[in-house]
C-alpha cells in the first residue's frame, strides 16, 4: 500500500510549519498557534462547558456584581466575534491557512461558550462573580498570548485585530478587580432535601452551623499528604469561608507535642542535670542535630542552580553540533526545574521540623517555668521580669534552634561558594570576596553592639512595664487622686530612655539593611571591575554563573553576625531562666514534722493539730536582696511557741506592723525557719486561709468559691447563706455573673466574703483567717461570726487575726505579737454569750436564708462584660489599621520613604541592565578605552545605587521610631484618660498585652518585617519587568502563574490573618493566668492547689500551642506551593532560552533573565511570607487602635473653671442622686440628697455594698450621676474639669495604694512641700516610728508597698491626705486595718488635723465615729437616716443603735 498520501504535510497546514523560530520573531507564528493558542482556547471551551454544566446554586447579586458580569460577557462575545471579523476580512487580500481557520473556530466555539458560561453566572454560580481558578489561569494564559501576537503581527496588515484582542483582554481584566457581594438563595425544596438526605457533609459551603473537626495535626496522613502538605487543605478551606474563630476550629495538638509528656521529659533531664542546657540537649538532642540533614541537602541543591545556568549559557558557544547543543539546553532546563524543586521540599521541611521542635521546647519550658513560679522559694507577687522569662526569654531560646543550624550551614556555604568562584573567575574573584569578608568583622561589631543596646533595651523596657504594671494595678486610685499626668510623665521618662536605646539599635539596623542591599551591587562591581582591569572580557555564561553564586554568598555574610548575636542573646536569657530553675523550691517535709499521734497535752482531750516549739523565723533572704530597705526586710519572728489542738479557736492580736500576718505566714511555711521546730498534723491536705487582702480570680462568683472542687448544691448554698452573700449575689444577678479581674466589680467586703466562701468550701481541718472582719460592717461581722466561724466552723481548728470583741471572748487562746515578740495573753472567759438565738433571727439576714437557692441561677453571662473573650476581629485588617500606623509615621515621611525604595529598586535594574548590556556588546574586540567606557558608567549606577540605599535605610528607621514614639504616647495617654469602670472589666493582663508584647511588636518587628516586605515588593517587580524585558515569551508561564499566585495569597492570607489573631489572644488568658497565679500565691500554696493550677495553665498553654502549630503548618503550606511556582519559572525560562539561544536572543540579556528568575523563586515566597507576616504584625497596630479609639470620661475638660480658691468652705450638697456603674446593673445611688456644712465630720455607715463608697465615687465621678446634681460650695461638679475636682480632694481610699520609691515620692508625689511640712504630717498620723524604720524620708517602699503590713499602707495614706491640705476630705475605710487603740488614737489627730476640712468617713467600726458632727446611714443606695452620733445612738428605733447593739459596743 501505498502510504504517501497519508503523509501530514505540516507546511501546508500553516506556512512555516513546526519550526520553532523563524526570522519574523522569536517564536515562530505557526508554533504559536498550533503548540499554544490552539491547547489554550480549546481548554477554555472544555473547562467553560463543564462548569456551565455545573451551575445549580442559585444566587442573588448586588449591583456592582451584576454590572462586572454583563461587561464581561459583552467582551467574551466581542473576543469570539473578532478573529470571525479578521477572517472574513482576509479572504480576498490574503492566502488563508488551514490553521487559521481552525484557530478562528476554537477561539469563536471558546469565547461563545464562555460567554454562555458567564451569563449563567449572573444567576447561579458562588459567592464570588469571577468564576474557577481554572478558568482564570486559561484566561491570563489568553492575555499574554494576545499581547505576544500583538508584538508578532506588528509586520501584518491584521495588527489592528490582534489589537482589539488584546484591548479586550485587558478590559475582561478590569472586571475581574471589583469584588461585589452576594448571597446564596435557597428555596424550599433545597432546605426540605437538606433537612432529610441522609449524608454527612464535613464543611458546609453556605456557612452552616455544622462542626467541622480538623483533627490532629500531621499525626495519620500518608507520606505524599505529608510531603506537599495536603493534609492543610481542609484548614485553608475553614479559613476561606471565615470559619475560623475558636481555637477549636484549629487543629488538635499532634501526640509528640503533648505538653504534659514534654513537661515530665525536661523535669526528668533538670533532676539528672541542674543545668537547663544539658537538660535540652538531653530531652529533644537528637531530633534537634538530626534535621540538620533536610538543611545540607536543601544548601547542596541551591549550589546546583548557578552552575546549571553557567551551562545553558554555554550552549551554542562551546564545540558541538547544533542538536547536540539543542539536547544539551533541555537538559540543563529540566536541571534548573528539579534541583530549585529539591531545594524547595528539603527547605520547607526543614522548616517544618524545626518549629515542631521549637514547640517542644517552648512547651517544655513555660511549663517548667511555671511550675517554678507555684513551687520556688521567694516568689511573693507576681513580677514583670518573671513574665519575661516566659515570653521574651523563651522566645530567644527557643529561636536559637534555627540559628544553630545556620551556625554551621553559612560556613559550609560560604566555603563552598568560594571555590565555585574561583573556578569560574579565577583569582578574579578575589577583589569582592575581600570587600565581603570586610563586611564580616564590620557586622560583627555591629551585632555586639546590637547585642549590647538589646540588653540594655529589655531592661530599659522592663523597668517600664514594671512601673507602667504598678500603675496599671493602682489605676483606679490614681485617677481618684488626679495623678494620672504625674504617672504618665514617669512612663514617658522610662520610655524616652527605651527609645535611646531603640533609636541606637534601629540606626544600626539600617547600616545592616543598607550592607545587606548595597553589597550585591559593589561585589559585582569589584569583580567585574577587577577583571576587566585585569584584561579578560566578560562572557555571559561566566558573568551570570558568578553573579548568582556571588548573590549566594551575600546572605551568608550578612546573616551571620545576627546568627551569633541572636545565639548570645539565648545564651542571656538561658542564664535568666537557669536563675529561676536554681532557687529552692518549698520543702514541706523539710519545714513541718510530724506531730506524734495520739498526743494530748495535760489540758486537753483534743489532739495538737499545729505546735511551734522555739521558732525563730524572717523573711526569703532571696526576697531581702530584692530590697534596698533591709531594716523592714530583715523584720523576725523570735522565741515562737505555740500549740493549736483540734477544735481551737486562736485569737491573734496585737500593734499595727507588729508581725500579726508574719507569724500566719510562718505557720504557711512562707518564711524562712532559722531555728526551732514546726509540727503540722498533716501537711499535704494544707490550710484553709483567707488573707487580709482579698485575691479572686478573673471568673464568675461560682467558679471563685467552688474553685476547682466539684459543685455540691446543698453546701454551696449553705455556705453562701452563712457568708451573708445571697442578697448580694441576687442584686449582682446570680453567681454566673462576671466579677473581674481580682473582683474589681465587687466592694471590698464582698470580695472578702467571696473569699471566706472558697476556704468553707474547701472543707480543711485547719483555717487560718487574716483580719477578714476588718473590712466588713456590724450587721455581717456578727452574722459571720455567729453562723460561720460558730456555725459550719464550730468543729474546725480555727487561727485567726481580729480584735473583735466576741471572737476574744470565746477564744481558746489568745496570742499577742509585738514587734516580732509573740507571748500568749490570759483568756477572757467571758460566759456570755455573743448572740442568743432570738437576736440572731431579728437580724436583717435572717430573711436571707430562707429563700430559695433556685434565685441564685440565673446566668448572666452573655450580658456580663467582665467575662466577655478578648475581641477578636475577622477578615481583612481594615484600612484604619494602616491608616493608623502611617499617620503614626507621618503621612509625608511615609511617601519619602516609598519613594526612596522605588528609586533604589530602580537603580539596582538599572546597574544590572547596565551589565547585561554590557556583556551583550561584548565580542572579545572591544578597546580598553571602551571597556573603561563601560566601567565608568557601571561605576556611576553602582554608586547611585548605594548611595540612595543609605539614605532609604535610615529613613525608614527613623519612620519607625517616630511611630512607635507616637503609639505609645497615645495609648498611654487614652487608657489614663478614659473611664474608671474600663479598669473594672478588662483583665490587667490584657491591657499590660498592649503596652508590653504589642508595643514590642510596634517598635521592632513591625518596622523589620515591613522594611523586609517593601523591600521583596519592589524586588519582585522589578525582577518581573527586568525578566520580560529580556525575555518576552517568559510572559507565557508568568502571566497564567499570577492567577495561582493571587488565589493561593488570598487562601493563605484569610486564613493566617485569623490564626494569628487567634495565637494573640490565646496569650492573654496565658499570662492573665500566670499573673493571678503570682497575685495569689499564698492562698494557692496555703489550699495545697498547686497541682490543679499546673493543669489549668496547661489547658491555656494547649491553646496557645495549638494556635502556633497551626500557624507553622499554614505557613510551610504556603512555601511549597510558592517554591513549586518559582521551580516552574525557572524551568519555563530554561525551556524558552533552550528553544532561542541559538538565535535571535541576546546571550547577556538571557542570563540577566534567568539570574533574575532564579531569584523569582524566593521572591514569591518572600512577599507573599512578608505580606502576611507583616498583616500578622499589624494585628498588634490593631489591637493598640483599639484602645486609641478609648472613650474619655464624660465631660473630663469641663465647661469652666472654679472660682479662685474654690473649694473654700467645704459644703456638699447631694440633690436627689442617682448613679449606676455599668448599663446592666442596679442603680448604686437612688435618690440621694444631704448636704454638709463647713468643716463638718460626716461619718457614713450601712452594710457591705448599701452604696456608702458610691457617694465618694459620685463626688469624684468615677461614674456620672444619672440624675439630679452634687454641687460643692455652689458649683455644680459635672461643670468642672475632672483634673481640677480630683485635685482639690484629698481621699484615703478602701485599698490603699502605694508605690515603688521612696517615703517622700509616696507622700508628696508632685514635690510641693518642705520635709519639715512632711514631718509634721506624719507626727500627725502617728507614723515616725515607721518612717524611720524604713530609713526615714529617702526610705525605701516596694511597688504596691509590699514590704508594709497593710495597717501601715493605710497609715501612710492617711499622711499623704493630711498633706494635701484639701478643704474636702474623704477617708474609705482609712482605719479598717488598724487596731482599735491605733485607730481611737489616729480618729483624735486627724480630728485635730482636718479642723479646716469637711471630713466624710466610711467606717464599718462605730466606734471611731463618736467624734462626728453627723451620721448618714445608707442602705440600698438610699439615705435612711441622718442625725448626731449620740441622738441617733440613743434611740432605740434608730438603724445606728441597731448595728451598735450588734457590734456590743462599749460606749453604752
Amino acid at each position: 500500500m501505498n502510504n504517501e498520501g497519508f503523509t501530514w504535510n505540516w507546511e501546508e497546514f500553516c506556512e512555516t510549519g513546526l519550526n520553532i523560530t523563524s526570522n519574523i520573531s522569536s517564536i515562530a507564528p505557526c508554533f504559536q498557534q498550533i503548540h499554544i493558542q490552539l491547547p489554550t482556547y480549546a481548554w477554555l471551551s472544555i473547562f467553560s462547558a463543564f462548569h456551565y454544566g455545573k451551575l445549580s446554586t442559585e444566587m442573588y447579586r448586588n449591583r456592582t456584581q451584576m454590572i462586572c458580569l454583563n461587561l464581561r460577557a459583552l467582551i467574551a462575545l466581542a473576543l469570539a466575534v473578532v478573529p470571525v471579523i479578521q477572517i472574513l476580512n482576509s479572504m480576498d487580500k490574503v492566502k488563508i491557512w488551514p490553521v487559521d481557520i481552525l484557530l478562528t473556530c476554537v477561539q469563536f466555539l471558546a469565547w461563545t461558550v464562555h460567554f454562555a458560561l458567564i451569563t449563567g453566572y449572573k444567576k447561579y454560580g458562588n459567592l464570588s462573580h469571577r468564576g474557577p481558578l481554572i478558568l482564570l489561569v486559561l484566561w491570563s494564559g489568553s492575555l499574554s498570548l494576545s499581547i505576544l501576537w500583538f508584538q508578532t503581527s506588528l509586520n501584518f496588515y491584521y495588527w489592528p485585530y490582534s489589537l482589539s484582542s488584546m484591548i479586550l483582554n485587558i478590559l475582561y481584566g478590569f472586571t475581574l478587580i471589583m469584588n461585589g457581594k452576594s448571597e446564596r438563595i435557597i428555596n424550599e425544596a433545597e432546605r426540605e432535601r437538606d433537612v432529610h438526605i441522609n449524608t454527612y457533609h464535613r464543611l458546609s459551603v453556605d456557612g452552616g452551623e455544622e462542626a467541622w473537626i480538623l483533627g490532629s495535626a500531621y499525626d495519620g496522613f500518608n507520606f505524599f499528604s505529608k510531603l506537599n502538605f495536603h493534609w492543610v487543605n481542609p484548614l485553608i478551606k475553614k479559613g476561606v469561608l471565615g470559619k475560623l474563630r475558636r481555637n477549636e476550629d484549629l487543629f488538635d495538638l499532634p501526640e509528640f507535642l503533648n505538653i504534659k509528656k514534654l513537661f515530665e521529659k525536661l523535669k526528668r533531664s533538670l533532676d539528672v542535670s541542674k543545668s537547663l542546657f544539658k537538660a535540652l540537649h538531653r530531652s529533644f538532642g537528637v531530633e534537634f542535630y538530626s534535621i540538620g540533614i533536610l538543611r545540607l541537602l536543601s544548601d547542596i541543591s541551591n549550589f546546583a542552580g548557578p552552575l546549571l545556568l553557567g551551562g545553558l549559557l554555554r550552549v551554542g558557544t562551546d564545540d558541538g553540533t547544533e542538536n547536540d547543543d539543542n539536547g544539551k539546553a533541555y537538559y540543563y532546563a529540566a536541571g534548573l526545574f528539579f534541583t530549585t524543586l529539591l531545594s524547595a521540599i528539603a527547605g520547607v521541611h526543614f522548616n517544618w521540623k524545626i518549629s515542631m521542635v521549637s514547640m517542644k521546647m517552648r512547651s517544655a519550658l513555660v511549663s517548667t517555668i511555671y511550675m517554678k513560679g507555684l513551687e520556688a522559694k521567694g516568689l511573693h507577687e507576681a513580677k514583670p521580669e518573671i513574665l519575661n522569662l516566659m515570653s521574651t526569654d523563651t522566645d530567644r531560646i527557643v529561636n536559637s534552634c534555627i540559628s544553630f543550624h545556620s551556625f554551621w550551614s553559612i560556613p559550609f556555604q560560604l566555603f563552598t561558594t568560594l571555590y565555585l568562584l574561583y573556578t569560574q573567575l579565577g583569582v578574579g574573584f578575589v577583589s569582592g570576596v575581600i570587600f565581603a569578608v570586610l563586611l564580616i568583622p564590620i557586622n560583627r561589631y555591629i551585632a555586639q553592639k546590637i547585642g549590647k543596646l538589646s540588653a540594655h533595651l529589655m531592661t530599659a523596657k522592663d523597668k517600664r512595664v514594671q512601673l507602667t504594671t504598678e500603675a496599671l494595678t493602682g489605676a483606679k486610685q490614681i485617677k481618684m487622686q488626679s495623678l494620672e499626668d504625674l504617672f504618665t510623665e514617669k512612663i514617658e521618662d522610662l520610655r524616652q530612655n527605651e527609645l535611646v536605646f531603640l533609636s541606637k539599635r534601629k540606626y544600626l539596623d539600617a547600616w545592616c539593611v543598607y550592607f545587606w542591599a548595597t553589597t550585591p551591587v559593589l561585589m559585582c562591581l569589584l569583580t567585574f571591575g577587577g577583571l576587566v582591569l585585569m584584561g579578560q572580557q566578560l562572557t555571559a555564561s561566566t558573568t551570570y554563573t558568578s553573579v548568582a553564586l556571588l548573590n549566594l554568598l551575600i546572605g551568608p555574610l550578612n546573616s551571620f553576625p545576627w546568627i551569633l548575636n541572636g545565639l548570645m542573646e539565648a545564651y542571656v536569657s538561658l542564664k535568666r531562666v537557669q536563675e529561676l530553675i536554681n532557687l529552692d523550691d518549698i520543702n514541706l517535709s523539710a519545714y513541718y514534722s510530724p506531730v506524734l499521734s495520739n498526743f494530748t497535752s495535760k489540758s486537753s482531750e483534743s489532739p495538737i493539730v499545729l505546735s511551734v516549739k522555739n521558732g525563730s523565723f524572717r523573711f526569703d533572704q532571696d526576697r531581702d536582696k530584692t530590697s534596698e530597705n533591709l531594716t523592714v526586710e530583715d523584720f523576725k519572728l523570735e522565741n515562737v511557741n505555740i500549740e493549736v489542738h483540734s477544735g481551737d479557736l486562736v485569737c491573734i492580736e496585737g500593734s499595727v506592723g507588729g508581725g500579726k500576718t508574719a507569724l500566719l505566714n510562718a505557720l504557711l511555711g512562707n518564711m524562712k525557719r532559722t531555728q526551732g521546730v514546726v509540727a503540722l498534723n498533716d501537711k499535704n491536705s494544707g490550710f484553709a486561709y483567707v488573707s487580709q487582702v482579698p485575691w479572686l480570680q478573673r471568673g464568675t462568683i461560682r467558679e471563685n468559691i467552688c474553685w476547682g472542687a466539684i459543685y455540691d448544691e446543698s453546701r454551696y448554698h449553705s455556705i453562701i447563706n452563712c457568708c451573708a452573700l445571697r442578697e448580694e449575689i441576687e442584686k449582682l444577678g446570680g453567681d454566673h455573673v462576671g466579677i473581674g479581674e481580682n473582683g474589681k466589680t465587687l466592694s471590698g467586703g464582698q470580695k472578702l466574703r467571696c473569699t471566706l466562701a472558697r476556704a468553707l468550701y474547701q472543707d480543711k481541718k485547719i483555717y487560718i483567717l487574716d483580719d477578714f472582719l476588718s473590712a466588713l460592717d456590724a450587721h455581717v461581722a456578727a452574722y459571720i461570726v455567729k453562723h460561720c466561724i460558730f456555725g459550719l466552723l464550730s468543729k474546725k481548728t480555727r487561727i485567726i487575726v481580729s480584735q473583735n470583741k466576741s471572737l476574744l471572748d470565746r477564744a481558746s487562746q489568745i496570742i499577742h505579737v509585738e514587734n516580732g515578740i509573740v507571748s500568749c495573753l490570759d483568756l477572757i472567759n467571758d460566759d456570755d454569750d455573743y448572740y442568743t438565738d432570738d437576736e440572731m433571727d431579728q437580724m436583717n439576714y435572717s430573711s436571707v436564708l430562707r429563700q430559695t437557692p433556685t434565685q441564685l441561677d440565673c446566668d448572666n453571662r452573655s450580658i456580663d462584660s467582665c467575662l466577655m473573650d478578648e475581641g477578636k476581629k475577622q477578615g481583612n485588617l481594615s484600612s484604619n489599621v494602616v491608616g493608623c500606623y502611617w499617620k503614626s509615621m507621618g503621612r509625608f515621611l511615609g511617601f519619602v520613604v516609598l519613594l526612596s525604595v522605588l528609586l533604589m529598586q530602580a537603580s539596582r535594574n538599572l546597574t544590572d541592565g547596565w551589565l547585561a548590556h554590557w556583556v551583550s556588546v561584548s565580542d572579545g574586540n572591544h578597546t580598553n578605552k571602551t571597556n573603561s567606557v563601560y566601567l565608568q558608567t557601571f561605576t556611576t549606577f553602582a554608586v547611585t545605587n548605594s548611595f540612595i540605599t543609605l539614605i532609604r535605610s535610615f529613613l525608614f528607621a527613623y519612620a519607625g521610631i517616630k511611630a512607635a514614639k507616637s503609639i505609645h504616647e497615645r495609648l498611654l495617654m487614652k487608657v489614663f484618660q478614659t473611664k474608671l469602670q474600663f479598669f473594672d472589666v478588662v483583665p490587667l493582663g490584657r491591657i499590660l498585652n498592649r503596652f508590653s508584647s504589642d508595643t514590642y511588636t510596634i517598635d521592632d518587628s513591625l518596622p523589620f518585617i515591613l522594611n523586609i516586605l517593601l523591600a521583596q515588593v519592589f524586588g519582585l517587580l522589578g525582577s518581573i519587568c527586568v525578566s520580560l524585558y529580556a525575555l518576552p515569551w517568559l510572559g507565557l508561564i508568568i502571566a497564567p502563574l499570577c492567577p495561582i499566585y493571587l488565589d493561593i495569597q488570598s487562601k493563605y492570607r484569610n486564613s493566617s490573618r485569623d490564626i494569628k489573631r487567634l495565637s494573640s489572644n490565646a496569650l492573654s488568658p496565658l499570662y492573665i493566668h500566670f499573673t493571678e497565679t503570682l497575685q495569689g500565691l499564698t492562698t494557692i500554696r496555703a489550699m495545697r492547689a498547686t497541682r490543679r493550677f499546673q493543669q489549668d495553665f496547661t489547658v491555656k498553654l494547649e491553646e496557645s500551642i495549638r494556635a502556633q502549630v497551626t500557624a507553622s503548618a499554614a505557613s510551610c503550606w504556603l512555601q511549597i506551593r510558592l517554591q513549586l511556582l518559582g521551580a516552574v519559572v525557572v524551568g519555563g525560562a530554561g525551556v524558552l532560552t533552550a528553544m532561542t539561544s541559538a538565535h535571535t536572543t541576546s546571550p547577556g540579556m538571557v542570563g540577566l533573565a534567568i539570574s533574575y528568575a532564579l531569584s523569582i523563586s524566593g521572591l514569591l515566597s518572600g512577599v507573599l511570607s512578608a505580606f502576611s507576616e507583616t498583616e500578622q504584625e499589624m494585628i498588634a497596630v490593631e489591637r493598640v487602635s483599639e484602645y486609641l479609639k478609648l472613650p474619655e470620661e464624660p465631660n473630663a475638660d469641663g465647661s469652666s473653671d472654679p472660682p479662685f480658691s474654690w473649694p473654700h468652705q467645704g459644703v456638699i450638697k447631694f440633690k436627689n442622686v442617682f448613679m449606676s456603674y455599668r448599663e446592666h446593673l442596679i442603680p448604686a445611688l437612688n435618690g440621694i440628697s444631704f448636704e454638709t456644712s463647713s468643716y463638718e465630720r460626716v461619718g457614713i455607715v450601712g452594710r457591705t455594698g448599701a452604696g456608702k463608697s458610691s457617694i465618694i465615687n459620685a463626688l469624684l465621678r468615677v461614674s456620672d450621676a444619672t440624675r439630679g446634681e452634687i454641687v460643692i460650695d455652689n458649683v455644680n461638679i459635672d461643670t468642672l474639669p475632672l483634673s481640677v475636682l480630683r485635685n482639690r480632694i484629698a481621699i484615703v481610699p478602701q485599698e490603699p495604694f502605694l508605690f515603688s520609691g521612696s517615703v517622700r515620692d509616696n507622700l508628696d508625689p508632685r514635690s510641693l512641700h518642705l520635709d519639715s511640712e512632711i514631718w509634721n504630717a506624719i507626727t500627725h498620723c502617728l507614723t515616725s516610728p515607721l518612717v524611720s524604720s524604713l530609713g526615714g524620708l529617702s526610705g525605701r517602699i516596694e511597688s504596691g508597698g509590699s514590704n508594709l503590713s497593710s495597717g501601715q499602707k493605710q497609715l501612710l495614706c492617711l499622711t499623704r491626705a493630711l498633706l494635701k491640705s484639701a478643704k474636702i476630705v474623704l477617708i474609705d475605710e482609712g482605719t479598717s486595718n488598724l487596731d482599735n487603740e491605733s485607730e481611737l488614737a489616729i480618729q483624735i489627730a486627724l480630728r485635730n488635723a482636718f479642723k479646716t476640712s469637711t471630713v466624710l468617713i466610711i467606717a464599718h467600726r462605730l466606734n471611731g465615729l463618736q467624734n462626728t458632727d453627723r451620721i448618714l446611714v445608707i442602705s440600698d443606695g438610699e439615705l435612711v437616716e441622718s442625725g448626731e452620733f449620740w441622738n441617733l445612738a440613743k434611740d432605740d428605733t434608730s438603724y445606728l443603735h441597731k448595728m451598735l447593739e450588734e457590734q456590743k459596743s462599749n460606749i453604752f
